[in-house]
């Protein structure tokens, strides 16, 4: 019986044709011979706890080696302490050790770096993840109110979560039924999550891949519009950099006749690239689109002003 919320024990033994003493004996016996986690809550009802599984992963040494880098990114790009993080870490470096203490050693010293004192605002994070989270396991809608709206409260249906590296943020992606539509959430900008029970469906031609494909970073703009954008690199290291990576999916380098290229990419939204242009200074020049350019250009011009 599939189900995605909690379940009386009353509905069990009629589902099963038996009493609610062989469903708590059984119960209980999934508890402690095999280990299943199971949530009984105040009213009698219970659900499995998705939260408590622990799963067996086996790693050898460069599948190690990859996990140890993907664990300095997280600790390198994470402006806020996790504690999920912080135990994940720990656990991965107890099971590294066999393989290479050296390695397990470092990851171990990276989780005690995101074990950080929490303020009020980073609690309030970790707590929507985790709610958001859950849900998102479990099919279950949540209840969720942005800072800025602290009155308005929006029935949400997680349908997937991104970490961005534009503002070291994290976003989650679903159905906004206030505004009836599929809205992104920047989670840090989140005031309250509050659980439901309410059952819902990802629709099957939601693919987030996909539609992350044709962004920058998380936000792939409104409707099906895409943008392309034409950045000039000058001579030198710059383009060599440009040329050795991969930037975007849809990236396309042309080379110039002066050793410089331009780099061509479409985007749904240059929202999240303006920073990343901004970086490279006077060495990157925005061709198009015209507004781009003359945002990126007034800009310049202001920042240059500063120091005269």
């Amino acid at each position: 019986m599939a189900c995605r919320r909690p379940v009386m024990i009353k509905e069990l033994a009629e589902r099963f044709e038996c009493s609610r003493f062989t469903i708590n004996r059984c119960l209980q016996d999934l508890e402690t011979e095999g280990q299943v986690p199971i949530k009984h809550l105040a009213d009698r009802s219970v659900e499995l706890d998705v939260s408590a599984y622990l799963n067996d992963v086996r790693l050898n040494l460069n599948e190690a080696m990859a996990m140890f880098m993907a664990v300095r990114l997280l600790a390198r790009y994470s402006d806020k302490p996790n504690p999920h993080a912080v135990t994940a870490l720990n656990k991965l470096s107890i099971a590294l050790n066999k393989v290479s203490k050296q390695i397990a050693s470092h990851i171990a010293r990276t989780s005690e770096r995101l074990n950080r004192p929490m303020s009020e605002v980073a609690q309030d994070y970790a707590r929507n993840l985790q709610t958001l989270t859950e849900a998102w396991a479990n099919g279950t809608r949540v209840r969720l109110v942005k800072r800025e709206e602290p009155n308005v409260e929006r029935l949400f249906e997680p349908y997937f979560i991104e970490p961005s590296a534009v503002g070291y943020v994290s976003y989650v992606i679903g159905y906004d039924h206030h505004r009836q539509s599929v809205r992104t959430f920047r989670i840090e900008r989140l005031l309250r999550v509050s659980p439901t029970v309410d059952p819902y469906t990802i629709p099957p031609t939601f693919d987030p891949l996909a539609k992350l494909a044709g962004a920058w970073g998380v936000n792939w703009g409104d409707g099906d519009v895409a943008t392309e954008v034409l950045l000039k690199f000058a001579v030198g290291r710059v383009t060599e950099r440009v040329r050795e990576t991969h930037w975007h999916e849809t990236q396309l380098i042309d080379d110039l006749p002066d050793g410089g290229c331009v780099l061509r990419i479409t985007v749904g939204s240059t929202q999240e690239m303006k920073p990343w242009i901004r970086q490279w200074g006077p060495d990157c020049e925005v061709l198009a689109p015209p507004a781009l350019r003359a945002e990126i250009g007034e800009e310049m011009r202001r920042a240059g002003e500063i120091y005269d």
